[in-house]
């Protein structure tokens, strides 16, 4: 039995534990629903014990390819690596469909950058006027798609609250809760930084992504954007289909050395990765970060077809529709 939007009947939740308590003999449920849930969630839950939660994202290479199932990765992240080297690729137009029309199922069946402009532009206002209006209690919500708008710029750097606030004239502490709303509603998420055993590690400021990256112009960073997207897609899956925590992060030191991102298994360091638009020598000091990270494996992922090759002790180089293939 499968209940949409049930959220905007009034007491909800209270029908939702009268039929589940009387008929879970005879069904299975699946509610869905918006940003909304989350918002429940965190002020108390009288269905706490009855469901599990799970998310769903933009599109991704493995569903383009009609995977249907979870595919926990095995607990050795070397042995995971080995298996990603071996995979077959996925095609490569799928990539180029998602990187021009998102990973939104209207636009990217569409096909259409006309579509998909004009379907952006509505998302954004969609959300912002009518969601983020109904279920908060933020009023200049102009400030919400000033703020939106000059993110896009700003996709993979540590984001500076100071700078946002000093564009558009609010608090720093009005823009962090701006921030807080737009990743409620899934327009945007953030990255922490992970500092545990890296020497001179920035410890605060995290980096921003949205999930709807046609709005990155910039084609390496539409590329990182899409692969930070696709990471936590398969992260949160991994976690909600194995019950082991998975989070992803990224790395950089006060000499702004970064590497993009960083899976952790269990809260430890396990897989390192980097975003390339192009394929080419890996630069030392990710190298030099996964030593510090006790030599877990370090890939380059790039959009380039046709890479597959080692880059050191524990260190690949590997093109994204491979390295993201059957996942």
């Amino acid at each position: 039995m499968c209940f949409d939007e049930i959220h905007k009947y009034p007491k909800w939740k209270n029908v939702l534990k009268a039929i589940f308590d009387s008929t879970q003999e005879q069904y299975r449920f699946i509610i869905t629903g918006s940003a909304k849930f989350e918002m429940f969630k965190r002020a108390g839950d009288s269905l706490a014990g009855r469901y599990f939660t799970f998310h769903l994202f933009p599109l991704s290479i493995g569903e383009l390819e009609g995977i249907s199932k979870i595919h926990p990765p095995p607990e050795n992240s070397t042995l995971f690596m080995e298996l990603r080297m071996a995979a077959s690729p996925s095609p490569a137009e799928g990539l180029e469909k998602l990187l021009d029309f998102s990973g939104f199922p209207e636009p990217f069946l569409h096909g259409s950058p006309r579509f998909m402009s004009r379907w952006s532009q509505d998302y954004l206002d969609r959300v912002v006027r009518e969601d983020i209006g109904a279920l908060t209690r933020i009023i200049d919500r102009e400030y919400l798609i000033d703020l939106y708008q000059l993110l896009p710029e700003m996709v993979g750097s540590p984001i500076s609250v100071a700078s946002l606030a000093g564009h558009i004239e609010l608090s720093p502490m009005t823009i962090k809760n701006h921030l807080r709303r737009m990743e409620d509603f899934y327009l945007l998420f953030r990255l922490p930084p992970y500092s545990k055993n890296i020497k001179r590690s920035l410890l605060k400021a995290p980096k921003v992504y949205l999930f709807d990256w046609t709005r990155v112009r910039d084609p390496g960073l539409r590329f990182e954007n899409w692969m930070a997207c696709e990471l936590l897609s398969l992260t949160r899956s991994w976690e909600e289909g194995t019950g082991i925590p998975f989070r992803l992060h990224f790395v950089r030191t006060k000499d702004r050395q970064e590497t993009d991102f960083l899976i952790l298994r269990q809260n430890k360091p396990w897989l390192l990765i980097e975003s390339k638009r192009s394929d080419g020598p890996v630069a030392p000091h990710h190298l030099g970060t996964q030593a510090q990270l006790g030599g877990i494996p370090f890939v380059q992922v790039c959009r380039q077809e046709g890479v597959a090759s080692l880059a050191g002790k524990n260190a690949y180089r590997i093109s994204a529709t491979r390295f993201f293939s059957k996942l």
